[in-house]
């Protein structure tokens, strides 16, 4: 049994009227299949990932199909998911197999397309000599994935140095991408003819919109007026060759990790199943491969103040593949970790860490520290930095949000 490519299609005005509805109502974006389905679906997928990532088993995926295959996109999994069913490594029902199928179809194609156009890109800025690093998922997909196409992303991550930025946008323009918005560190641009709406809420939809996020500066935001952490100042730019076929460069470790890490646990909406696995295969690789040392990454973690900030995603992941992180870095960086975020963290599961609608006040600001941090997050959640359209647009959401007592992410 096969499902129809366009199986899960929605028109652009279903899916406006979806999106705009769970965001004035604070309502589940898909009525149809039970939150309590949905969580179980989530455990489901994290025992077989768990499994699979350890080599202990041959697992079965069961659940109610429509719950999981919502659960394989919202936390990033389907893809891989239909890669480890096609290759034997999973079971699954008549029911849930042609979907997880359909997941690997889709992102095969979507991936194909961001490739070519990673490569295309990462080709003319290195022709006009500016140097650039392929950061996140389109370096990871490649060297760590059992394919690039079972590692799904929203958009193409390059790092180029600051005083190559406006020739580098020069570039973008004149390769069609059009920008989409702009931040203090980094700016997004839209290919034309792109458009902005997905095309399907059940899975990543090979039509997807997709971005190119340049960004100008490694560091990394934990939240909004509650700290950085500065790569850049500390110049621990650790590059090595891509290994691929892109022309560019990469972040080795222990940087990479590092970086990793760091950014999947400054929120829990970054707190991904997907993310998760993508640290255990980063990890067990370049582990054995020896390029990992742990001595080494404790060590750029306290040059960076960067120890409690990477132990949620670590000890997670921890949680998901037992065996991946020692525990003498599990133990330092929970000891550098705030009581209040070692309290939020150990109270989630891998399957329960990510949050898709709401998150409460307390995970929102759980890397503010003191009265002065707490206050200029939330000035910044209330006057943003950004252009008087997306100002209007966001106070519109967040008089929603001030109504329901939640802030959505």
């Amino acid at each position: 049994m096969t499902l129809p490519f366009d199986f899960y299609d929605l028109t652009d005005e279903v899916v406006r009227a979806r999106l705009d509805r769970a965001k004035r109502q604070g309502a589940w974006l898909w009525p149809d299949i039970p939150v309590a389905d949905w969580r179980k679906a989530l455990e489901s997928i994290q025992r077989v990932a768990g499994t699979l990532l350890i080599g202990r088993g041959h697992p079965h995926l069961m659940g109610e199909p429509s719950a999981i295959a919502l659960a394989c996109y919202t936390s990033g999994m389907g893809p891989l998911l239909g890669w480890w069913h096609a290759k034997g490594h999973l079971e699954a029902s008549d029911e849930i197999s042609p979907m997880l199928a359909l997941h690997l179809e889709h992102n095969r194609c979507r991936s194909r397309k961001m490739r070519d156009a990673a490569s295309s890109l990462t080709e003319t800025l290195e022709g006009r000599g500016i140097g650039v690093v392929v950061l996140k998922g389109a370096d990871t997909a490649s060297r760590y994935f059992p394919e690039p196409e079972t590692r799904p992303a929203s958009d193409i991550d390059l790092l180029v140095e600051a005083n190559n930025a406006a020739e580098a946008e020069d570039s973008l323009r004149l390769a069609d991408y059009r920008l989409i918005k702009r931040s203090r560190r980094e700016s997004d641009w839209r290919l034309s003819g792109i458009g902005d709406q997905p095309r399907s809420l059940m899975l990543v939809h090979a039509e997807d919109p997709w971005s190119v996020d340049l960004h100008v500066s490694l560091n990394v935001e934990l939240a909004a007026g509650a700290g950085v952490l500065d790569f850049d100042a500390a110049s621990l730019f650790q590059h090595a060759p891509m290994e691929t076929g892109f022309i560019g460069r990469r972040l080795s470790q222990p940087l990479l990790l590092v970086y990793l890490a760091a950014h999947a646990s400054t929120g829990l909406h970054n707190l991904s199943l997907l993310r998760m696995v993508e640290l255990h295969l980063v990890i067990a690789k370049d582990e054995k491969c020896g390029e990992l040392d742990w001595n080494r990454f404790l060590a750029l973690c306290r040059k960076l103040q960067a120890l409690a900030v990477v132990w949620p995603a670590l000890k997670l992941t921890e949680d998901l593949a037992r065996g991946t992180v020692p525990e003498y870095v599990l133990r330092e960086c929970s000891d550098a970790a705030p009581s209040r975020v070692r309290a939020i963290v150990n109270s989630l599961t891998p399957a329960t860490a990510h949050r898709v609608g709401h998150t409460s006040i307390r995970e929102h600001f759980m890397w503010a520290a003191g009265v002065r941090q707490i206050m200029r997050q939330l000035a910044a959640d209330l006057i943003p930095g950004s252009s008087w359209q997306d100002i209007r647009r966001i106070y519109t959401r967040r008089v929603w949000q001030v109504a329901r007592g939640s802030i959505t992410l």
